[in-house]
């Protein structure tokens, strides 16, 4: 992984400045992949597509801020890792924010797909949360949010996988089976096994597919 100079945010808002990392190379080598598509690539971090601003609180999409690269030296190091992931109270947070705006289809989908992982995270991804309980409102939203993704998952790549996990995590699993006998490409049958297996136990939780660069079995 070989990092470069900050790449400065400047919030939408009221034009306050952030600094996360910018990347100029790095590899897969390790990573952990769950099959709701949540990856922790070690040697590949991502910069959250949405971010808040540290000065007014607000949340903004990447593509709508205006970016520079940092042309201070001790920039690098300053910003290593700092990624502006948000947690599941504070994609809610954004939702709520970005509910009376205009998104586009791309960007409602993204802030969808993050609030459908980051809910996993807090309530459903084991070991961490497994003892942790969702509230009704949480609960309701989660399936809002998973009702929307499906209303837009045809505009996705490898849809049907990302559309089986969906029905699959919200427990309609002959829907899941029938959308996964759909998907025949050969380099995914990996993945539709494993999933098919977690079909037939009833299984709605995210599960791993991919564990520190090797296939879970």
């Amino acid at each position: 992984m070989i990092t470069g100079p900050a790449n400065v945010l400047s919030c939408p808002y009221c034009g306050g400045e952030k600094e996360v990392m910018s990347l100029a190379s790095g590899n897969t080598l390790g990573g952990t992949v769950w099959s709701d598509t949540r990856s922790n690539y070690p040697m590949l971090p991502e910069v959250s597509p949405i971010q808040q601003c540290p000065h007014c609180g607000k949340y903004y999409f990447l593509d709508q801020a205006k970016r520079k690269y940092s042309d201070d030296p001790d920039s690098e190091a300053r910003s290593f890792m700092r990624l502006g992931t948000l947690k599941f109270s504070q994609l809610k947070g954004a939702r709520k924010q970005m509910a009376a705006s205009e998104l586009s289809q791309l960007q409602r989908w993204v802030l969808n797909r993050y609030l459908f992982m980051a809910y996993n995270d807090c309530y459903r991804r084991e070991p961490l949360a497994a003892a942790c309980v969702p509230t009704e409102e949480d609960e309701e939203l989660f399936a809002t949010v998973i009702a929307e993704l499906l209303d837009g998952v045809e505009a996705t790549e490898n849809y049907e996988i990302i559309h089986a996990e969906l029905l699959r995590e919200s427990g309609r699993f002959e829907e899941a089976k029938a959308v996964l006998s759909n998907h025949t490409t050969e380099e995914d049958k990996w993945i539709v096994e494993a999933m098919l297996r977690h079909i037939e136990s009833g299984d709605t939780k995210p599960f791993l597919l991919i564990d520190k660069g090797e296939v879970v079995e």
